[in-house]
């Protein structure tokens, strides 16, 4: 498998604020990140407060949710990325502790 075959990951995480639930989401998905998609990804963070029109751009109902935008199609999951199976399951990423 060459470079270009590799699939890379843009995924979008919207929190509200400096929240505890919102800090703690940012370290989940960060970790998750790394450990599953190894430098194969793109995460940006989007605060709702700075930026509201973003949510129903995105149709984010709630925060916080991680949004997998490419590859297609676009996935999402709700809560705070502390249960990784769940999360991985949602956003049909790959697990790597299972290959």
């Amino acid at each position: 498998m060459t470079q270009s075959d590799v699939p890379r990951y843009a995924l979008t995480l919207f929190v509200n604020g400096a929240s505890e639930l919102s800090s703690r989401a940012i370290t989940n998905a960060r970790l998750l990140c790394e450990r599953h998609l190894g430098g194969r990804y793109q995460l940006s963070v989007m605060d709702l407060r700075d930026e509201p029109g973003a949510a129903a751009d995105s149709r984010v109902l709630a925060a916080p949710t991680l949004v997998r935008n490419r590859p297609l199609p676009v996935r999402r999951h709700v809560g705070d990325m502390a249960h990784t199976a769940r999360v991985l399951k949602a956003l049909g990423l790959p697990d790597a502790a299972a290959g």
